[in-house]
This record gives C-alpha cells, sequence and structure tokens, in this order.
C-alpha cells in the first residue's frame, strides 16, 4: 500500500460564485477532501486511489467529483459559470463584446438581482504555488477584481493585485513587470488578461493553465471528435491508449484510421461565447488551431460465412451514436490523465452504458493518474456507489421554488437535518428514494394522462 502523490501539481481546489444564471446566492465548489472521510485515500488491491496529497502540505484533492440532480436544477449551470470564468481570463483582453449580454446571466427572477454584481472567485494550484483569483461584474464593466498567492510551503498568502473599478493596487514584489500596465486596462477587460497580454509571468502562467489544462466538455461534437482525431494522429501515447482501450471495450473495431486534408476555407472564430454559453460551455475547439477536414476510418473483420476473411474500413459515421462518443471522449480523456489538469464533462455517461461509465471513473483513479481530476455532471446513479466514490465526491444541485439552484455534497447533507450520511449507506437506492433530495417531483401525471387521454374527451 502506498499513498497518491504527484511531482508537480495543477490542480483546481475550489470555485465560488454568486448572481449567476440560477444561482442567486453564494455557492462554493470544493475538490478538497473533507477530514471526517477516510476511505479510498490510499491504493487499494485493484489499484484504485482516490485522492491526491499536495506536495509541502497537509492538504489533499479529489481526483474526481460528480455533480446529480433533477433536470434544470443548475447542474451545467455550475459548467457554464467556470466555462466563463475561463473565457475571461482567456479572452477578456482582445474581446470587448464578451461583458455585452451580461445581464442576461444574472438571476433573472429577482429584482434586487439586476442591482448587484456577479461575483466568481476560484482557487486553483500551478506547479508550487496556489493562486486565489477572481473578479465581479456589474453594467458591464470590471467591479472589482483581486489575485492572492501563497507557495505550498508557506503558510502566508500575500497578495498580487486588488482592483476596485479603475483603481488598482499593484504588489510589485510578488506580481513583477506590471507597472504602467494599469492606464492600459479597459473597464470591461481583466487587469490578470492584459497584464498576460503585456508579458507579466505570473499571468502568461495563470493563462497557459486556463488555455490547456482547464477544459469543459457539454456533449460530445464534431470538435471534440476533431480534438480526439488531431491527438490520435499526433501523439502516439494517446493514440495507443485510445485503440487499446476501444479492442477492450468490445466495440467491434480492429483499428482506427484517420486521414488529413486541407480545407478550402477556414471559418470565422466563434466569438459570441455568452450567446452559446448556456447552451453549450465546450471550450476544447479552442486548442484547434490547425483546422484541417478529417476523415475517420473504421477497420473491422470481415468474413466468409463464419471464416475470417480479410478486414475492410468503413467511415465512422456510420457508426453508433455510442461508439461516436467514446471515442471523442477518450482524447481529451488520456491527454488530461497523461498530462495533468482539470477536465469538466457536463451530461457524462449520456449514450454510454453505465458500466463502461463505471470502468471510466475507476481508470481516472487508477495509478495511470497522479494529478489529474474529473467533474462531471451525471443523472447515472448507478456510480452513486461507496466503493467507486467516496462521500465528499458525490454534490447535488437543486432549485427551491423561486428557481434558485444550491449545492452541497453528501457529506455535508443531514438526514432529518441531524444525522450524517454514513459511509455504508446505499447512495444510489437512498438518493432516488429522495433521502438526499435534488431529484425531480412531478405534479399528477394520472391526472395529465386522463385529462388528454381518448377517454378523458
Amino acid at each position: 500500500m502506498y499513498f497518491c502523490s504527484q511531482n508537480k501539481a495543477s490542480m483546481l481546489i475550489d470555485f465560488t460564485l454568486r448572481n449567476f444564471l440560477s444561482f442567486k446566492e453564494e455557492v462554493s465548489f470544493s475538490m478538497l477532501t473533507a477530514k471526517s472521510v477516510k476511505e479510498h485515500e490510499q491504493y487499494d488491491s485493484n489499484g484504485l486511489c482516490n485522492v491526491i496529497n499536495v506536495p509541502n502540505t497537509d492538504s489533499k484533492l479529489l481526483k474526481v467529483a460528480t455533480i446529480y440532480g433533477a433536470n434544470g436544477s443548475g447542474k451545467s449551470n455550475l459548467l457554464s459559470a467556470m466555462s466563463f470564468f475561463k473565457h475571461m481570463v482567456l479572452d477578456s483582453f482582445k474581446n470587448d463584446s464578451i461583458l455585452h449580454k451580461m445581464a442576461e446571466l444574472s438571476y433573472q427572477f429577482s429584482v434586487e438581482s439586476q442591482e448587484e454584481p456577479n461575483s466568481f472567485e476560484m482557487m486553483f494550484i500551478i506547479e508550487d504555488k496556489r493562486y486565489r483569483y477572481g473578479f465581479e461584474i456589474f453594467n458591464k464593466s470590471i467591479e472589482s477584481e483581486w489575485l492572492f498567492i501563497k507557495p505550498l510551503k508557506s503558510s502566508r498568502e500575500s497578495y498580487c493585485f486588488k482592483r476596485e473599478k479603475k483603481n488598482i493596487l499593484v504588489n510589485s514584489k510578488t506580481y513583477k513587470g506590471a507597472g504602467g500596465i494599469s492606464s492600459k486596462t479597459r473597464h470591461n477587460a481583466l487587469f490578470l488578461s492584459t497584464c498576460a497580454q503585456f508579458n507579466v509571468e505570473i499571468s502568461m502562467t495563470i493563462k497557459e493553465w486556463f488555455r490547456k489544462r482547464f477544459n469543459i466538455l457539454s456533449g460530445i461534437d464534431d470538435d471534440t471528435i476533431h480534438y480526439t482525431a488531431s491527438q490520435y494522429i499526433r501523439n502516439t501515447d494517446i493514440r495507443n491508449r485510445i485503440i487499446e482501450f476501444i479492442k477492450i471495450i468490445d466495440l467491434g473495431i480492429n483499428n482506427i484510421e484517420i486521414k488529413e486534408s486541407e480545407i478550402d476555407k477556414v471559418p470565422d472564430p466563434v466569438n459570441q461565447f455568452v450567446d452559446a454559453i448556456t447552451k453549450s460551455p465546450n471550450v476544447i475547439k479552442s486548442e484547434i488551431t490547425d483546422i484541417k477536414k478529417i476523415e475517420i476510418l473504421s477497420e473491422h473483420k470481415r468474413y466468409n460465412h463464419d471464416k475470417l476473411k480479410d478486414t475492410i474500413l468503413t467511415p465512422f459515421d456510420i457508426e453508433s451514436l455510442g461508439t461516436k462518443k467514446i471515442f471523442a471522449l477518450l482524447g481529451p480523456w488520456f491527454d488530461t490523465i497523461l498530462n495533468g489538469g482539470t477536465l469538466l464533462i457536463d451530461e457524462f455517461g449520456a449514450s454510454l452504458h453505465t458500466k463502461l461509465s463505471i470502468e471510466l471513473i475507476k481508470i481516472f483513479q487508477s495509478s495511470l493518474n497522479h494529478e489529474a481530476q474529473l467533474i462531471i455532471t451525471t443523472h447515472d446513479t448507478n456510480l452513486l456507489r461507496g466503493e467507486l466514490l467516496r462521500r465528499d465526491q458525490i454534490w447535488f444541485a437543486e432549485k427551491n421554488a423561486l428557481g434558485v439552484s444550491d449545492l452541497y455534497s453528501l457529506v455535508e447533507y443531514k438526514i432529518n437535518q441531524a444525522n450524517s450520511v454514513r459511509n455504508d449507506a446505499t447512495y444510489n437506492k437512498d438518493y432516488l428514494l429522495g433521502k438526499y433530495g435534488a431529484i425531480p417531483y412531478f405534479g399528477n401525471i394520472a391526472q395529465f394522462l386522463t385529462d388528454f387521454s381518448d377517454n378523458g374527451k
């Protein structure tokens, strides 16, 4: 037995938001382990371990977190908020339209929310330092912004800069090279993003982490397949893992061949992120800079009666939806496991067999992964089992009667407002029975059937 460990940390610690889509009040999502939960902290006989020890600290972070809730409960809105946070860091300097429709992303169902700022803060680790960065937006402008830094070996946090509207206070000891950039920062652009454009080292480090190692998938679309295809062509390590995994799960595919060719016209960049954020926070596409036409072919065995004759190549388009989804997923999946970072997936498990979903989670919690994290929203209750997930890895989103989303973990939840959930509870059955909340509640469906049936005419 040995403890999970890693050399170069690059991980999410927590994320806090307020007044964004269905989140009216401040809520926080955390990848920190709960001190009361001790299971799965060491590799077991199956080579699985659910936590990562943060170097030079007593802290432990989770490899995987799952978020459950009824349709429309706010699960996807949490990932949309993280996606918006990322896009602000990457694009606010060069794209002044990001905040153009910000009012539409505030909580819509109370008058006071329209007069309050949208607030976001994220804490994360890049190599040997912990960063705490956040900003507030009001009236299409940056109301406030802050960045704090703490070496992992230190117990003291220091500020890099603090901003209140146009007033920016910079700590020249911790945030070097930012002199004179305040005057170049627009009211609707982040100071962090502006500094990155002027080669301030810390800002460039943070921006690069968000660009390469913090990725969000919503569904599996052509961009994700293109990303996986690019990885398959260029990265032998990832290609070998993808094809071997596809063989193991018995999709009937012997091999995959991918051909690239130039396209006549490169499409215009997609800049209207805010318009699409509630539909698709997929940002993997931003990594694809060499847009080319790809042709994916599946190699299958061909038989003469019951004897193997040869193999043939068929267009990947004729494969099942589940096969296409698993192929598209495996690119970012193995890229994250091998290279570290945080991968967020909305509606994980859609079109995948539940046993396959379980095995994918196990891979992420195996010894193959030392420093990568996975955050998923899902409706697959078969993942809710103690041998796979700890209580602090299970989160719930739930809306109240006013349409306000709340967020809480299973380890925080009190049954009958008194008793904590035991680690030997049957999480999946108890969840479906409504013991933890965050399930759909229906009206009188029997009456609906009566009203609209032929007999009800």
